[in-house]
């Protein structure tokens, strides 16, 4: 592959070192990559391992400067037929991003921290069609300031070559130039720009509290440093004797490490201490950790090492950590320093940093940009129900998981916002002009999943999707009805209706019992099928979290309504077993002000989710749920936890029976607004009284479920490729 790396410069600095061991490593494995920057020590690095290197004022927010770079990047990427462009700072994003909209190109970026936002930085960010977060934090960071999709961010890590950075001994001609003696060398390396040295300060103020036994030598160089310098002289003339130096910048910490016997520092220096087998604490400006032993593994993968949200460094503490590592025998340091690079061996070497990128970019550069599509989708998409654009994000991930090259078109009532978001092909759905002429074009009409085929919200919705199919099938393309749920149907006439444009379908597939059972009644002939919902196939985390002391409600408005029974159950909850209730909103444009309104009526919690990740790691901590909203209770089958599906609506009723909780099952978990408040105490009771057999069924019957939606899709690309 032909790769493009853009960042700022290529001085010293975490994420420089980051692009230097990526550039290297995807060199290595037979890539062509070219690096554009402004330029800085690591450039003769990058064009000793036969890296190209372009330089451009990408540094500097200048105006004239910028479109000076934007200019030389364009040519750039125009004449050079990349496969992939990678930004790795906010300015060259900026501009590839710009540059993108003329030229259409596989564009990814690299989040390596949490900047600082305001209105005007948050509007010009731009995240390209793919994000890497190195770290779980940052990851979160995104997806609470951007709409992204988190479908579309991958976590890589900030990869160290620990062939070079090894436990080797060295160091002896640093140690002398120091005059070391009978002292211990503790080595921070940093930027000394503010606001980043409050470690590299209270260091210093640390080697007052260590009665002469530690010597501090902090290597970087900043716009801060010669005011540490006075600060580290004035210690230095305390204590008699050269208890801080400062070694300045370099491009090779490897020697500075191999000298010391102690690291301090956060994020990339850490690793490259620890990598070393050097004792080490991880602290910097975003917080302390601490030594870093088994117990700190989990908080120090989340955050790549910089514990940001912690209590910021101290001298006292730093003090009593470098005391205690001291205080250690040789085999115990030892031992601690090998715990070390096993940890960054096992997690941040630059082949894991590789191949996690390199995945990425061998998956997406195959996406096709532009041209007519292979198929339409159709369903309630771009209103911002998260149901439904789960549903989205799952169909178009797994049809490209199959087939790369698939060309996708949504019909979204936000087309802009879908195509963005998915990086497909978008058409408003009410334009059916434009509509026909994609259906002239495309080959399949994939239509769902969802209830789309149903009058209870209204006539028109049902006569729009009924349309949509005629027009396809007039137009010549196969049609998959594509689990699907049907219902409910209130009017006789709509019945035949719904018949008619089912027999159109070359494939039909549903979601639940009772859809296919109306569709055994008015589909003879056809080959039905049952599938499980799409939305079951989410990629997520292995939830692990303990269960908390309490439960989430999905509420929904419904006819006739049921408010006041919902707050009964509520109330019940909480006073009976004493639970804290928690109510979110899956639909923010019907649901938002209902729930909150319940929320406060209560005196409890309203929430909202952007993402289905984030809602299913939540519902995981849940002792139970309640739901109005069917795809709640799909979140809570694929997070594992105990559910009750509270409402008049058949595809609820109808999915509990699907997993196994419908009557005449031993715990029947749903509850039908018309019915006595009697039953809906009952079944709560018995939701609680069978936890743990409720979340053992749903683990032991996951992977079917799982595997019944992945069949669904494999029989879609069948349908395709016979087109």
């Amino acid at each position: 592959m032909k790769i493009l790396m853009i960042t700022m410069s290529m001085g010293i600095g975490g994420a420089e070192t980051h692009i230097l061991e990526l550039s290297k490593g995807l060199s290595a494995r037979g890539n062509e990559i070219h690096v554009a920057s402004a330029g800085g020590v690591f450039v003769k690095e990058l064009e000793k391992a036969g890296i190209s290197h372009f330089t451009l004022p990408l540094d500097r927010r200048e105006i004239f400067a910028m479109l000076k770079a934007k200019k030389g990047l364009e040519m750039l990427i125009r004449n050079g037929s990349y496969d992939i462009v990678h930004a790795h700072a906010r300015i060259p994003a900026f501009l590839c991003g710009k540059i993108r909209e003329k030229l259409g190109f596989r564009f990814v970026t690299t989040d390596h921290l949490d900047f600082e936002l305001t209105p005007l930085l948050r509007k010009l960010t731009n995240w390209g069609e793919w994000t890497f977060a190195v770290s779980e934090d940052l990851k979160k960071y995104l997806l609470q300031n951007f709409k992204l999709n988190p479908d579309h961010i991958s976590l890589t890590v900030n990869g160290v070559d620990t062939a070079r950075f090894s436990p080797e001994k060295g160091g002896e001609e640093l140690r002398k130039a120091w005059k070391t003696q009978d002292h211990a060398v503790v080595l921070h390396i940093s930027r000394l720009d503010e606001p980043v040295t409050v470690c590299a300060s209270a260091l210093m103020d640390a080697m007052e509290k260590l009665d002469g036994n530690a010597q501090l030598v902090i290597v970087g160089d900043g716009d801060h440093a010669e005011i540490l310098r006075q600060k580290g002289q004035t210690i230095n003339e305390k204590l008699g004797y050269p208890a801080v130096i400062f070694a300045g910048a370099t491009s090779d910490v490897k020697p500075y490490i191999l000298a010391s016997d102690i690291v301090v520092a956060p994020s990339r220096a850490a690793m490259e201490g620890m990598s070393c087998g050097r004792p080490t604490i991880i602290s910097g400006s975003q917080g302390h950790g601490g030594i870093f032993s088994e117990k700190l593994e989990a908080e120090a993968r989340k955050s790549n090492l910089c514990f940001r949200g912690a209590d910021l460094p101290n001298a006292d503490v730093l003090a009593h950590e470098i005391s205690e590592i001291l205080s250690m025998n040789e085999k115990e340091r030892e031992a601690l320093g090998a715990s070390c690079r096993a940890f960054i061996q096992t997690y941040y070497s630059v082949d894991i940093m590789v191949e996690s990128q390199l995945a990425v970019y061998e998956r997406l550069a195959p996406y096709p940009t532009g041209g007519d599509p292979d198929v339409l989708l159709c369903g309630y998409y771009g209103y911002g129900n998260l149901g439904d654009e789960t549903l989205l994000s799952v169909i178009i991930r797994k049809l490209r998981e199959r087939l790369p090259t698939i060309r996708i078109c949504v019909l979204s009532a936000t087309p802009k916002e879908t195509a963005s978001y998915h990086m497909v092909d978008a058409v408003n759905r009410f334009d059916l002009a434009e509509i026909k002429r994609k259906m002239k074009k495309s080959k399949l009409f994939l239509f769902g999943g969802g209830s789309l085929l149903q009058d209870k919200t209204s006539n028109r919705s049902l006569s729009y999707y009924l349309h949509m199919l005629r027009m396809a099938k007039q137009n010549g393309m196969k049609i998959a009805v594509f689990a699907n749920g049907i219902g409910p149907i209130l009017r006789e006439k709509n019945e035949k209706r719904v018949k008619d444009a089912l027999m159109l379908a070359d494939r039909l597939s549903f979601r639940d019992e009772a859809s296919l059972v109306f569709a055994k009644k008015h589909c003879e002939g056809k080959a039905l099928h049952l599938a499980f919902d799409p939305a079951i196939l989410m990629e997520t985390s292995d939830f692990c979290a303990p269960r908390e002391d309490f439960f989430v409600v999905i509420p929904k408005k419904t006819a006739p309504d049921s408010t006041e029974t919902l707050k009964k159950a509520v109330l019940w909850a909480q006073k009976t077993y004493r639970l804290r209730p928690v109510f979110v909103s899956l639909f923010e444009a019907e649901d938002k002000e209902y729930t909150e309104n319940l929320a406060n009526a209560l005196g409890a919690e309203a929430l909202s989710f952007t993402n289905a990740e984030d809602c299913m790691a939540y519902l995981s901590r849940a002792r139970f749920l309640i739901s109005s909203r069917l795809h709640g209770l799909v979140y809570a089958t694929a997070a594992k936890c105990p559910m009750l599906a509270f409402s008049d609506d058949i595809k609820l009723i109808s999915y509990m029976g699907t997993i196994g909780f419908g009557y005449p099952n031993l715990i029947p978990l749903y509850y039908n607004v018309i019915d006595s408040e009697t039953w809906l105490f009952e079944r709560l009771e018995g939701l609680l009284a069978h936890e743990d057999e409720i979340r053992a069924r749903l683990s032991e019957k996951l992977p079917d479920w799982r595997a019944s939606a992945e069949a669904e899709f494999d029989e879609v690309i069948r349908l395709l490729n016979e087109t």
